[in-house]
């Protein structure tokens, strides 16, 4: 074996030559967000090396992130994280753009619905009311990166052209209608995907996600938005602790 059936670098140990060639594949798309990575043998044969060889380099891919094995399954084409900032207003949907992600916005469905009784109290839903229940698919090169239902408060849903959602935040949408967001109160918790949600987002039922429920209240306190949005991917929460304050924010781990 001599390694330079594909080209390989010479001066460099060889697992770290196949590894820049797999991460050069990544980047440039050749192996897709949640593509299977070609089978070890496969990779054997075409860089012509030992299996050894090419599961180091492999273990390199998935300790900087490009690669997660799912066990029983195979190995896969890491998808994109992102941080997003746990302080000041920003939207999900800003906190992206603003990172240069260029957001894909689906809008899979909007229709008045009786709202959950939890969400119901938090919106000051009076008893028998509706709310408009926006349910959108966001991601970033064909990839999916999230899964948002919005329930928007009675005051508010009526005015909303759920058709500008697709190329605009809500909070943006909110804030040309005159009812900008002032304050919101959010929690984050771990979950596992249900079979629904797992089929929306191509990913198998149980993966992991972040779930983030969020209520964004306007001028008063007056309640505006009650937001689930499921973050799919492994994902981190970090902070950032000094004398001047803490700065929370969630991303790929480390």
């Amino acid at each position: 074996m001599n390694g330079r059936r594909s080209g390989l670098e010479s001066r460099v140990p060889k697992y770290l030559a196949i590894y820049r060639v797999l991460a050069d594949r990544i980047a440039g798309g050749h192996y897709p967000a949640d593509a299977p990575l070609p089978a070890q043998r496969e990779l054997v044969e075409e860089f012509d090396v030992s299996l050894m060889t090419v599961r180091q380099a492999i273990q390199a891919l998935e300790a900087d992130g490009l690669l997660e094995t799912r066990h029983g399954v195979g190995t896969f084409v890491r998808a994109p994280g992102f941080s997003y900032g746990l302080t000041g207003l920003r939207s999900l949907a800003q906190e992206l753009v603003e990172q240069g992600i260029e957001l894909e916005t689906e809008v899979l469905g909007a229709d008045l619905v009786d709202p959950p009784a939890d969400v119901g109290a938090r919106l000051r839903v009076p008893p028998g009311g509706r709310v408009l229940a926006v349910e959108r698919l966001r991601g970033a090169g064909g990839s999916p990166l999230l899964l948002q239902t919005s329930y928007l408060a009675p005051g508010v849903g009526g005015r909303v052209d759920v058709e500008r959602l697709r190329e605009r935040s809500l909070y943006l949408v909110l804030e040309e209608l005159g009812t900008p967001v002032r304050e919101a109160s959010e929690t984050i918790r771990a979950v596992a995907l249900t079979p629904p949600q797992a089929e929306v987002l191509g990913l198998p039922p149980g993966s992991p996600a972040l779930l983030s429920c969020r209520l964004s209240r306007g001028d008063g306190g007056v309640p505006l938005v009650d937001d689930r949005a499921l973050l799919v991917g492994d994902t981190a929460i970090t902070a950032e602790r000094a004398a001047s304050g803490t700065e929370l924010s969630y991303g790929p781990p480390s």
